[in-house]
């Protein structure tokens, strides 16, 4: 599991007795195998990963990835900026399944949407899709 944004496994029990299983199992993982030529050819519609939340998996191309990552992240912003409460939950839109989720859940969820996109544009720069 080496492609794993967010490496689950290594949080500890403190964090996810403080933040839940939702927040601490939320984890996106890059496929290990993209092809260099589907990537530079077809990029918007070659699968990166998998978003795991709730334990399930939600696959992603690229397009969406880059469509989630900004609605997610603009959404968490508000949800911030508008000083929600911690045990407030909010419903947030992914890929046609709608999580019921708190406010450091959805900032996890942005950071870690956010985190995979970059991931997924360094390895192309750096020739990691053989």
């Amino acid at each position: 599991m080496t492609n794993s944004i967010n490496q689950p496994w290594a949080i500890s029990d403190d964090f996810r007795i403080r933040y839940g299983n939702t927040w601490a199992d939320l984890d996106f993982v890059v496929e290990s195998k993209i092809s260099a030529e589907n990537f530079k050819t077809d990029p918007m519609n070659c699968t990166i990963g998998h978003l795991t939340i709730f334990n399930q998996k939600i696959y992603m191309r690229y397009k969406d990835l880059i469509a989630y990552s900004k609605s997610v992240n603009t959404y968490a912003e508000n949800v911030y900026a508008n000083r929600a409460k911690k045990e407030e939950t909010f419903p947030v839109d992914v890929k046609g399944q709608t999580l019921i989720l708190r406010k450091h859940e959805i900032g996890k969820l942005a950071q870690t949407l956010s985190d995979a996109l970059e991931v997924s544009v360094r390895r192309y720069e750096l020739g990691l899709y053989l």
